[in-house]
């Protein structure tokens, strides 16, 4: 599929907008029209805020075929002075005066661009904190977001003033408003100049990037991490270290949880644990986290390399999720010291996957996000199906995904099945990232779910009181751009209890608003991060999922589930293949095996697998009788106390251990 088919309705009516703004100031230059060449202008601004605030993708795109804020900016200065030029009562000197004044203006924008470069420069600190006391460091206030990020977006259409200048003397004839238009738009561009230099004056209290190194070096010395819980990832995968945050403060050892990249430290739930992003290698490589001796990763990512370097530390995969997937038995995993499964199912996916992991090296410990889902369902009026494909995957393999294969066939049957039911369908957040078909498969889930319940009479709820929560949620969400990195670690310096139990009941808050506004016959489409995954399986009677994460997750309810069969294999030879599906009513992707999964919902005596997921229960999670928490604490202190006895290796050059001989 061609890139232009890819783009959303509204990138292509705002490319169509800003291509007929730029036309109908052309026509004006033509057609000595300067109503038409206003209009025309009018248009291109408002083109120009639409792409700053909203139509980020057009702005992208337009910016890769060089037609960038600057380049439209100085087309619209050539445009407006044509018109002028096209006036019979502009004179040689009154156009050479237009033409200076945009030549003056250019050349402040130019060093106000500079300066905005140097004042991002001057505080932006090689590491970005929550929870660590960053006062020493003097960082004053955040200045104005605008002037520090995409500052040309605001800066060249401040030449607004003298354009409109222009058109109001070839409308009127008089050159006070040139003048006018002249004086303002240069005078609001060295305002911001001026802004700019104060702003940079004060950033003079940071410390260069060498002594903050010296004072996180300093505070580690101080503070004595043990636990390091280690993360690297694209901007949409905050999601599989979120989730590793509560474990890690409930662990009795002083744990830090250390980042790689900015954008993911912006998008860190709220957590008591100290955090210390580091971007550059060098800078992490240089770092001496004295007593650690433990380090965790959720992720097998390339970064990792530059902690696992650290031999005073032993190094632990723990994953972001069991499953049968392949990506759950990566070679990669042979790097780390040990790895860590809730169940024995995941011990036994690597002996038979032969991938270099040993089994001395893998300790079953539970999986403490677990220890408090809800084994109940909530009382709605209808049964609720929950329908949660995973992602497409970065190969096009059969199986995995049902959402392309059968999603809409499923949600279709689904919706016409007796007795009715709800549907919730929740996709993973990497949907449609890699597959066209798997956009296409997701936007008619969504058509569909958005006709039912047209048909049935829902309409839209009221939302007022979930509003008012999200922008109460929004101050301990991700970083929402009022401030800078600086500032934003200088106040989070200090870990407040009280704010992290305010979010937490905020969050539970606004779940029960969510679910309370909502009819429960009403099928609903959710996406981000809330909802939850786990308040949804409380509202399901039967999941319907693929081979991933989520069905181990489910299994713990001990409800009925559902896998849909899209690598065309018999269901015996799908079992064997992927465990996790042993208690699983089996569908193909026509929908056929629906009718028995949801007959299992509505009668508990068809609930034939009921026996073989309490089972499969303690085979995936760990036995039921000790809480998954103790068993991770155990398993951490374990493993630190058997780092701790060792003793590193002489350094070469220095004293030959006895027994050993040196030439």
């Amino acid at each position: 599929m061609s890139k232009l088919r890819e783009l959303s309705r509204e990138t292509l009516f705002g490319a169509a907008l800003l291509g007929l703004t730029y036309l109908a100031m052309l026509a004006g230059v033509i057609t000595e029209s300067w109503w038409t060449f206003a209009i025309g202008a009018a248009g291109s601004y408002a083109v120009d805020a639409l792409l700053l605030h909203r139509l980020q993708d057009l702005a992208k795109l337009v910016q890769q075929i060089r037609l960038g804020i600057t380049p439209r900016a100085l087309l619209r200065q050539l445009l407006v002075l044509g018109l002028l030029i096209t006036t019979t009562s502009a004179t040689s000197t009154g156009i050479g005066m237009v033409l200076l004044a945009f030549l003056l203006l250019f050349g402040l924008q130019l060093v106000a661009g500079i300066a905005a470069r140097m004042l991002r420069a001057s505080r932006k600190l090689p590491v970005v904190t929550r929870n660590i006391d960053l006062e020493p460091l003097n960082i004053p206030d955040s200045p104005p977001m605008p002037l520090v990020r995409e500052p040309m977006s605001r800066l060249l259409p401040l030449d607004a003033f003298l354009v409109f200048g222009v058109v109001g003397y070839v409308a009127l004839g008089s050159a006070w408003i040139v003048a006018a238009g002249a004086v303002l738009t240069l005078g609001v561009t060295v305002l911001a100049l001026l802004m700019l230099a104060w702003h940079i004056r004060r950033a003079r209290t940071i410390p260069s990037p060498e002594q903050v190194m010296e004072f996180t070096q300093s505070w580690l010395d101080s503070y004595r991490p043990e636990v390091v819980l280690y993360f690297s990832g694209s901007a949409d995968s905050a999601y599989q270290v979120n989730m590793w945050l509560d474990t890690m403060a409930r662990l009795p050892r002083r744990g830090i949880i250390v980042l790689r990249e900015r954008v993911i430290a912006a998008q860190l739930a709220p957590t008591s644990v100290p955090v210390l992003c580091v971007p550059t290698s060098t800078d992490l490589m240089a770092l001496d986290f004295g007593p650690a001796r433990v380090a965790l990763y959720p992720a097998n990512t390339g970064k990792n390399i530059h902690m696992l370097r650290n031999p005073m530390i032993k190094h632990v995969f723990i994953g972001h999720g069991d499953s049968d997937k392949i990506a759950s038995v990566n070679p990669f995993s042979k790097v780390y010291d040990e790895v860590w499964t809730a169940g024995r199912a995941g011990l036994d996916r690597y002996v038979r996957a032969q991938v270099g992991v040993r089994t001395d090296e893998i300790v079953e410990v539970g999986r403490p996000q677990l220890d408090a889902i809800r084994t109940d369902t909530a009382p709605n009026a209808v049964r609720t199906v929950l329908y949660a494909p995973t992602w497409e995957g970065w190969t096009d393999e059969p199986g995995n995904t049902s959402l392309t294969d059968a999603g809409p066939t499923l949600i279709a049957r689904l919706l016409k099945a007796e007795p009715g039911v709800r549907v919730l369908y929740k996709p993973h957040p990497f949907t449609g990232i890699r597959s066209a078909q798997a956009r296409r498969a997701h936007q008619k889930i969504v058509a569909l779910l958005e006709a039912a319940n047209k048909a049935a009479g829902h309409g839209e709820p009221d939302t007022r009181e979930l509003a008012a929560l999200d922008r109460r949620l929004a101050v301990f969400d991700d970083d929402r751009g009022a401030t800078d990195e600086a500032h934003n670690s200088r106040e989070e310096g200090r870990t407040d209890p009280g704010i992290i139990a305010e979010a937490a009941a905020l969050a539970d808050e606004w779940h029960r608003v969510y679910w309370k506004g909502r009819p429960d016959t009403a099928h609903l489409v959710i996406q981000g991060p809330r909802p939850s995954l786990y308040s949804c399986f409380d509202q399901a009677d039967l999941l319907i999922s693929d081979i991933s994460s989520v069905v181990a997750d489910f299994v713990a309810t001990e409800k009925p589930y559902a896998i849909t069969n899209c690598e065309g294999i018999t269901h015996e030879e799908f079992r064997v293949k992927h465990p996790t599906s042993s208690a699983a009513y089996m569908l193909l992707p026509d929908g056929k095996g629906l009718d028995t999964a949801l007959a299992a919902v509505h009668l508990r005596e068809a609930d034939e697998l009921a026996e073989q997921r309490r089972a499969l229960r303690t085979y995936l999670l760990g036995p039921s009788d000790v809480t998954s928490m103790s068993r991770f604490t155990a398993a951490v202190d374990d493993l630190y106390t058997r780092a701790a006895d060792l003793r590193p290796l002489t350094p070469l050059g220095g004293e030959t251990p006895a027994g050993l001989s040196r030439p």
